[in-house]
């Protein structure tokens, strides 16, 4: 009876520190999940001559935070040009990366058309604005001071 009962609490206390590892993990992973839903990642959409239209690309089933919808470029009052500093670490060389967005009046979102090296990412913007008839402006990155072009 006494060796019956010894498995048994081995097997219990088994259970439960794999069971509490699964929790340990779920709940790590569960964090990630919202984490990556607040963080702005990728849509797909279009631009027309008059109107922009968004909607968020799911990863693993989820939708991911971006805006959605359609807006017309009466909404948008620039476009905008962020200059960040990437480092890349196999050459150790800082390369800059420029996103360009449509900047929304009160009560319209940002929406971020392109990311690619910055001159790259300036000809598109330098055009865009010229295309849209939007000022071009230089559009603060956290941490970084603004480049004027």
């Amino acid at each position: 009876m006494s060796g019956s009962t010894s498995t048994q609490l081995r097997f219990g206390k088994g259970n439960f520190l794999g069971g509490a590892v699964l929790l340990v993990f779920g709940l790590a992973f569960y964090a990630v999940l919202r984490r990556a839903r607040r963080v702005s990642m990728g849509a797909a959409g279009r631009l027309t001559a008059s109107s922009v239209a968004v909607h968020p690309v799911r990863v693993w089933g989820f939708s991911l935070n971006v805006p959605s919808g359609e807006f017309s470029l009466d909404r948008f009052s620039a476009v905008g040009l962020a200059e960040r500093i990437v480092v890349v670490r196999s050459a150790s060389l800082p390369r800059n990366s420029g996103i360009v967005q449509l900047l929304g009046r009160p009560g319209t979102p940002n929406i971020e058309v392109m990311i690619d090296d910055i001159d790259t990412a300036r000809g598109f913007a330098e055009e865009l604005s010229a295309t849209l008839n939007l000022e071009l402006t230089s559009v603060a990155v956290p941490g970084q001071p603004i480049r004027r072009y």
